[in-house]
């Protein structure tokens, strides 16, 4: 999400020095709900009808509907269960959300605030969550699902007291729905094809309101309270009077399962997420049609959730695409698509100034013997943070690693055991070629013109515009990386044997340099932007930097500052070094004092699979006398400089939030591209907590106005 930028402060000359900062979020960009087949997914909109809620793995995700120009969507993430997130709901006050776990627990949670306030913490019943409901004056809390005594509970929001009785249900329930005007009602529907009424508080049976022919998959009331319907995968949707839950009337509306469905805010019309891959309005009164869309034939195209917000109709599909419609012209198809990952991450690379990640899709249930995976990549923009697919034929199994070339273009390695070369064009990313590899592949490193992949057969593979060249290692190989003059290739043991070495190889595959100092299996490898040095880090949480032209260590000791296996290593074009690991951290080196310079801890649940620096835009200070220009690794000054301190203030356009800097001196001196002019602040203190996501690409930019080496007399 947005960071918190916190406090900050200037520092004082009596201040210590820091050792070592906290970097902070510039954005995130949000993981997508996962979807199964045969089963709906479960997105709620907050009052306003500006923010989806949704779940995914073991994180709640709060974010804009919509993204505004110019900048990602805000974005918040709650952490804090123990077990997979299955449902979540916020409160009509838009204050609280409580959210349910497999394991039967309810958490409520402060969404305002960024501490994240627990409210309330309680279990429900003995098994998964599937569903949560609010009451419109905020008090009270249903929670539905596959309990074993038990399949809901209607509880006080903050004492977890028992309100009522909510029985009549054989099967585990599904779906249910708070009418948001009194008198009071509730409505659950289940796998036992059972639609209930109740009516309270306290709660307690009313009405059996319908038996669908299928289980039903959505009940919902109407803003207004007069109505409620229920859609089931007998592609009946009913709607009952919310009051007394008499049948007003029912119709097929579809070809295929009704997976979810939707009221707009006047109660006049019903939007429904089908299995056949279309989206419908419908009257509310006749159940007629009054617009629809259908996405396409294939089964990623199905429709399984939908819900309407201020911006018009958001529909979510099985492959994980959330589309917006105008509900007024459905004929017309979606006005925004956005793309994103439901899948974990497996790697990153910065081509033509655009972030590619690669991951994977599937529609199996976790310890299913079948297998519907396939390879998925992104190319992002990093303003915006919108993405978009690839088009053509990509991976069929799982995306392994994905690197840049020199030219622009992304080559990627998957578990169908193929190397794919893709291409970055103006308004669109797609795949070009494939190239069938003799073994499964571990890892892909890129040069200028030149790829590598260790394969599992214990041999490397030389790919060069279009030829394959393979030569046997000897030994059992984790990672490789090529330098950008493609004249240097760097493979990685992984430990067998207690093999624990770095080899260099030339470009016709003959052994140079054989580096020993590592005591566990390498497990990243990375060269700087100038191939002057090599980054090498292993399961035993050490970092080597060697010179990989004389064979020899240039930096040892970076030991102590990761708690578990390092994972990826990545270098800036000012050489730069940063890591991540098992242990979720990312650490940002200073190689002469052998520490990190910068760090984010809990960067990702699950750890930190890969890591990469991005180019952004210039951003502007407000004019004055003498204007400063920010950019990535440098900070220049219009006009001429003066050593006399002073002070600027930075406008920071993706916080939208002011901080100070304190102009110690300026110095210019000679750069490659120009005069650079040099500054050399005390940078303030950054007040806040570590960001924490899941499943989600982070771009965080550590501050990096101290770059060179300071020159004699420079504070």
């Amino acid at each position: 999400h947005r960071a918190r930028s916190g406090a900050h402060r200037r520092a004082r000359k009596s201040d210590p020095p820091r050792s070592q900062g906290t970097m902070s979020a510039l954005a995130v960009y949000p993981c997508f709900p996962a979807t199964l087949r045969g089963q709906p997914t479960s997105i709620k909109m907050d009052p306003k009808g500006e923010k989806l809620i949704y779940t995914l793995g073991r994180l709640v995700v709060v974010r804009e509907a919509k993204p505004q120009p110019g900048r990602p969507p805000a974005t918040l993430l709650y952490i804090e269960h123990a077990y997979t997130v299955t449902a979540a709901a916020m409160a009509p006050s838009g204050c609280y959300v409580a959210s349910g776990d497999s394991n039967g627990t309810i958490r409520v949670w402060a969404c305002d605030t960024p501490e994240q306030i627990l409210k309330l913490e309680t279990p429900v019943f003995s098994g998964a969550v599937l569903d949560i409901a609010w009451s419109a004056d905020n008090q009270r809390i249903l929670a539905v699902g596959n309990g074993q005594q038990s399949f809901a509970k209607v509880f006080m929001w903050d004492s977890g007291n028992t309100v009522g009785e909510i029985s009549g249900h054989t099967k585990k329930i599904t779906t249910c729905s708070f009418k948001q005007t009194r008198p009071f009602r509730i409505a659950t529907g289940g796998d036992d094809l059972a639609v209930n009424l109740y009516a309270g508080p306290p709660f307690k049976f009313q009405k059996a309101m319908k038996k669908h022919e299928r289980f039903v998959n959505c009940v919902r009331f109407s803003p207004d309270g007069a109505r409620v319907f229920s859609a089931a995968s007998d592609m009946v949707l009913a709607v009952y009077d919310g009051k007394e839950g008499d049948v007003i009337i029912e119709k097929k509306v579809a070809a295929g399962s009704i997976y979810a469905g939707a009221w707009s805010t006047d109660s006049s019309k019903i939007a429904v997420a089908c299995a056949d891959k279309t989206v419908k309005v419908l009257d509310a009164g006749t159940l007629d049609e009054i617009g629809s869309y259908t996405f396409g034939k294939s089964v990623e195209e199905m429709q399984v959730s939908c819900v309407w917000g201020a911006d018009g109709l958001f529909s979510y599909s099985l492959g994980g695409e959330l589309s917006l419609l105008d509900p007024a012209n459905l004929q017309a198809g979606p006005t925004l698509v956005q793309y994103g990952h439901n899948k974990a991450v497996a790697s990153l690379a910065v081509a033509k100034g655009v972030l590619v990640s690669g991951s994977y899709f599937s529609l199996d249930e976790e310890g299913s013997t079948t297998s519907t995976s396939k390879g998925v990549m992104r190319a992002w923009d990093v303003t915006s943070g919108l993405a978009r697919r690839f088009e053509g034929a990509g991976h069929s199994a799982r995306v392994v690693k994905v690197c840049a070339l020199s030219d622009g273009s992304v080559v990627s390695i998957g578990g169908d055991d193929t190397l794919i070369v893709s291409s970055l064009r103006e308004g669109g990313a797609a795949h070009e070629s494939k190239q069938p590899l003799s073994a499964a592949p571990r890892d892909l490193g890129c040069g200028g013109a030149l790829c590598a992949v260790v394969l599992s057969s214990d041999k490397l593979a030389l790919i060069a515009h279009g030829k394959v060249t393979e030569h046997a290692l000897g030994f059992s190989s984790a990672c490789v990386a090529v330098d950008v003059a493609d004249a240097c290739i760097a493979v990685g043991a992984d430990g067998f044997s207690d093999n624990c070495n770095v080899y260099l190889y030339s470009p016709i595959g003959a052994l140079q340099h054989t580096l020993s100092k590592h005591r566990g299996a390498i497990s990243a490898l990375a060269f700087s932007a100038g191939s002057e040095q090599l980054a090498s880090g292993c399961a035993n949480k050490e970092i080597v930097v060697w010179d990989p032209r004389a064979g020899t260590p240039l930096v040892l000791g970076m030991q102590g500052y990761h708690t578990a296996r390092i994972t990826c290593l990545q270098w800036s074009a000012g050489s730069v070094l940063a890591s991540g690991g098992v242990d979720a951290t990312i650490n940002v080196w200073d190689l002469t004092e052998k520490k990190p310079k910068q760090q984010i801890k809990l960067a990702h649940q699950g750890g930190v699979t890969a890591i990469a620096f991005v180019s952004e835009a210039r951003r502007r200070m407000p004019h004055a006398p003498h204007s400063y220009v920010l950019k990535r690794r440098t900070c220049t000054r219009s006009g001429h400089a003066q050593p006399a301190a002073a002070r600027a203030r930075l406008l920071d356009e993706q916080h939208a939030s002011w901080s100070s800097i304190t102009r110690a001196s300026v110095l210019s001196r000679p750069c490659a591209d120009g005069v650079l002019v040099s500054l050399w602040p005390r940078l303030p203190a950054v007040e806040g907590s570590p960001l924490e996501v899941q499943r989600s690409v982070v771009v965080a930019q550590p501050p990096t106005w101290l770059r060179w080496p300071r020159p004699p007399g420079v504070g």
